[in-house]
């Protein structure tokens, strides 16, 4: 149930902050980056990018200190320009977007939650099984709302 999923999430997103402020933001780090630590597991992990979109923190090396403000999915939309932009101007939010579901090649839609901490956003997100949101369902209609 998406009502379940994202209070684990949110959950998940306080715990993280609890931690940050702490242990600090070097231990914050080094704990996303464990695919085996506290903030990954059950199929949903945190990442951290700072606010000109590169990648602090993420569980799978290969985008770890690379520049992702212009990542697209698969259907156009840039994802973490929209979490880096929602970021500074509130503080946090939340997106979705296609991206590939664990485990395989196959897209699902991800919802992700994030929250602005110091000079990084932390973001943990869940694949739904509901129905789309409004948002989803335009986005597949007319493009990104960018």
């Amino acid at each position: 149930m998406r009502v379940e999923e994202t209070l684990d999430v949110r959950k998940r997103l306080r715990e993280a902050v609890v931690f940050y402020e702490t242990a600090g933001k070097v231990a914050m780090i080094k704990e996303i980056d464990n695919l085996n630590g506290q903030f990954a597991g059950d199929g949903c992990y945190l990442f951290a990018v700072d606010l000109e979109g590169n990648m602090l923190a993420h569980p799978m090396d290969k985008f770890k200190g690379r520049n992702l403000m212009d990542l697209r999915d698969s259907l156009g939309k840039s994802f973490i320009r929209k979490i880096v932009d929602t970021a500074k101007a509130r503080g946090g939010g939340s997106t979705e977007y296609e991206w590939p579901m664990p485990g395989g090649e196959i897209e699902g839609r991800k919802t992700t939650l994030f929250e602005r901490v110091g000079d990084f956003v932390l973001c943990c997100g869940f694949f739904s099984s509901d129905e789309p949101s409004l948002e989803s369902h335009y986005e597949r209609l007319f493009g990104p709302l960018e």
